[in-house]
């Protein structure tokens, strides 16, 4: 699998091409993450597998050239045929590693830098455009202060109790009041402002507490209830 130059010795790819094969991979990571989220783990995984596959050749630059292009196109078919489940997220990864095909500054010592470059641009662009998604939809969420008490209650009172349920507690700081229903129980969310003190949520959620048909009282955090 080595490959020698004319004096024998074996020739490794080179670092601007084996980075791009490494970024590729690492801007993987966080999509398949993504698809264990969505339900598609499997699949995703297994993508992420073949964006590997040129790394196996890094003693072998022809054959790590052949395997980053064919892989690239792979990943580019593959993304519109199941765009449905999000294998286009796949994409930035596939671009750099057809970048990766032609970075080979011993060959094309201006035009390896220059793609080099545009392959370090779209990495710091694709894992500032991840962090921002985690931060905005998982990380911030996570870390907010919750503004909603959850009850669970009793399915006969959740059809025929919530009518006047916001009315009783808006005097006690609640805002909004809503009710939802699925095979594991009936839910009453009441939504309060940030600016509630704590004395205040606690009359609130005493208040919840003893509505008929109520069990239980407590926060919800923002990932559930927002």
């Amino acid at each position: 699998m080595n490959e020698v130059s004319d004096r024998g010795a074996v020739v490794p790819v080179h670092w601007f091409r084996k980075g791009l094969a490494v970024a590729a991979l690492a801007l993987a990571v966080p999509v398949v993450a993504w698809g264990f989220f969505l339900g598609f783990g499997v699949l995703f995984a297994v993508t992420g597998l073949v964006v590997a596959v040129p790394l196996v050749f890094l003693r072998a630059p022809q054959r790590f050239g052949h395997a980053s292009l064919i892989v690239s196109c792979v990943l580019l078919g593959w993304g519109v045929l199941g765009a449905l489940v999000g294998m286009f997220l796949f994409w930035p990864s596939a671009l750099l590693l057809m970048f990766a095909t032609f970075a080979d500054p011993r060959r094309r010592p201006v035009a390896a830098k220059v793609i080099a470059g545009l392959g370090a641009v779209l990495t710091a662009a694709a894992l500032a455009g991840c962090g921002a998604f985690a931060w905005r939809f998982y990380i911030g969420p996570a870390m907010a202060e919750p503004h909603t008490y959850r009850a669970q209650v009793d399915r006969s009172w959740f059809r025929n109790g919530l009518g006047n349920t916001e009315d009783r507690l808006k005097p006690f700081g609640a805002t909004r009041v809503t009710g939802s229903e699925s095979d594991e129980g009936a839910y009453l969310d009441v939504r309060f402002p940030e600016a509630l003190s704590a004395s205040e949520r606690e009359s609130l959620r005493k208040e919840i507490a003893h509505l008929p048909g109520v069990r239980e009282v407590g926060l919800c955090p923002v990932l559930a209830c927002g």
